[in-house]
């Protein structure tokens, strides 16, 4: 595979793969939890556990690892659907083949085949030196029939440069999760689908260098819709559409700048982090945890630990890290500093800052155990 340049770009050692990024490693950029990154990376330096390594530890009730067999008992469902309406190839079978080679030219293969429906395919985009594993790569005419309302305003019959057969093919991610539709039939661009538009786009890049065609859209397939008042339990009546031009609102810049920008951490972290430290004090900004952002992967001890022992200002009610941010420039680094105030952390809204400044009252040196004092209820309970 060739890069920009006409140069060759084909990882051969844990030393060249460290210049490569996942597709879904640009989750916690995304998120704005990079925290999660780091130590991720070097388990066994910043002397944190998992949960799953932590005395105690029950997989019965550990969210993560539920939905994720959700997600891939979901995937099979719904690849079996296909199966039985078109060919369908799968490609891979273990994550440890996203970095094969002969996976990605079987891909390429079954592009040149024009097999419908190709599953687990392997992407690689030697410019951008990123990678990933699809869910589904879909020939135009197929995607066509299973949702036309996805190629509104698009050519259904523009063939690829790189294919032989008159078609192009079309991502589609396979999310278990209800996609909360805008009213133009895209997703949102908060940190919460961030990383979903994110990881399609890497996807869509890719497969524009592969088949010589970079489709205008990707999309994501979810278990159900909503979109205003309407609602839906079958992907496939409504796809969310992710442009591949998006601008990411908030952010000042669009989703290729978005992925450039957390391929850019992830070696930065791989290459620098060793040295890094997050106690006494992080190291780097970037290591501050942020208690507002969802999830937290198999980290969410070490984070809680992390924020508590650095009192971090985003454990208080309705401060997130813009807020913390601006408290760091003023020096307030911690929430039990004197100085904290919702004035001070920039909280604009009145009730959000009256719930800041009591929450900080009752915590502080001979603050109320309890507030309010006295409660008056209008009925008997």
């Amino acid at each position: 595979m060739l890069r920009d340049d006409g140069l060759p770009c084909d990882p051969q050692t844990d030393l060249d793969w460290l210049d490569w990024v996942a597709a879904g490693e640009t989750r916690n950029w995304c998120r704005n939890d990079l925290l999660l990154d780091w130590l991720a990376e070097f388990p066994t330096i910043h002397g944190f556990l998992r949960d799953d390594q932590l005395p105690g530890y029950d997989e019965t009730f550990d969210l993560g690892r539920f939905l994720m067999r959700q997600g891939r008992a979901f995937e099979k469902a719904v690849l079996a659907e296909l199966a039985q309406r078109w060919q369908l190839v799968r490609i891979t079978h273990r994550p440890d083949e996203a970095r094969a080679l002969s996976a990605a030219i079987a891909t390429h293969e079954a592009m040149e085949a024009g097999v419908p429906i190709i599953a687990g395919g392997v992407l690689r985009d030697p410019q951008l030196r990123m990678f990933g594993v699809v869910d589904l790569l879909v020939r135009s005419d197929v995607l066509g029939q299973l949702c036309p309302a996805a190629f509104v305003g698009d050519p259904l019959e523009l063939a690829a440069i790189g294919l032989s057969h008159g078609r192009h093919y079309r991502v589609v991610d396979v999310k278990f999760k209800t996609l909360d539709l805008l009213k133009l039939g895209g997703l949102s661009t908060s940190p919460s689908d961030l990383d979903t538009l994110a990881q399609a786009w890497v996807y869509n890049e890719a497969l524009g260098r592969m088949q010589g065609y970079t489709p205008p859209a990707s999309y994501v397939a979810g278990r159900a819709w909503k979109q205003g008042d309407e609602r839906g339990d079958r992907c496939w009546d409504r796809l969310a559409r992710v442009p591949h031009d998006t601008i990411v609102r908030g952010r000042d810049t669009d989703l290729r700048d978005v992925v450039q920008q957390a391929a850019a951490w992830i070696r930065r972290v791989r290459t620098e982090g060793a040295e890094w430290r997050v106690l006494p004090r992080p190291s780097v900004p970037e290591l501050w945890p942020n208690m507002k952002a969802d999830g937290g992967g198999p980290w969410h001890d070490a984070k809680a630990q992390i924020a508590t022992a650095l009192a971090d200002l985003t454990l208080l009610p309705r401060v997130n890290a813009v807020h913390r941010a601006r408290a760091h420039e003023a020096g307030v680094t911690r929430w039990d500093d004197p100085r904290t105030s919702a004035e001070l952390l920039g909280v604009g809204n009145e009730r959000e800052a009256a719930i800041v400044d009591a929450v900080l009252a009752v915590n502080r040196p001979g603050g109320e155990s309890v507030r309010p004092a006295r409660m008056v209820v209008a009925s008997q309970v």
